[in-house]
């Protein structure tokens, strides 16, 4: 199983933003999205406890220096993974879904960029499939 190629493609699907995998670098570019994902875990078994169905979770934070750039990014980010499916060679995958985490947009306290600190919400995403054999 490859838990890498379903966060590669998850992560492929958001274009047309600056996107930091895992890392954010020490001067990034405003606005950005950060995303981190997890390891495929399981999500359904069978009686046998045979995995059926494996989740990957992902978190991504929009990152900016307005509110405005915050959302405006949020919107494009919604748009590129709400509902959508990646094709991954190997896997039957659902769609895309958000989850409500109930964050709010707040100021990123331990950073100051010209007298200012920057903004985030995180989003949390889910996504669920099955192995072919």
């Amino acid at each position: 199983m490859s838990g890498d190629a379903l966060a590669t493609a998850f992560e492929a699907l958001i274009t047309g933003v600056t996107v930091y995998k895992d890392r954010v670098p020490s001067t990034p570019s405003f606005p950005y999205v950060f995303v981190t994902t997890n390891f495929p875990t399981a999500a359904d078994r069978s009686q046998a406890r045979t995995v059926h169905s494996r989740q990957l979770r992902s978190r991504t934070q929009v990152v900016g220096l307005s509110g405005a750039s915050v959302r405006i990014i949020a919107q494009k980010l919604t748009d590129a993974l709400e509902g959508k499916r990646p094709a991954v060679t190997g896997w039957v995958l659902g769609a895309i879904e958000s989850v409500p985490n109930e964050q709010p947009l707040l100021p990123d306290n331990d950073v100051t960029i010209n007298g200012q600190n920057p903004l985030y919400q995180p989003f949390d995403w889910i996504l669920t499939g099955s192995q072919t054999t």
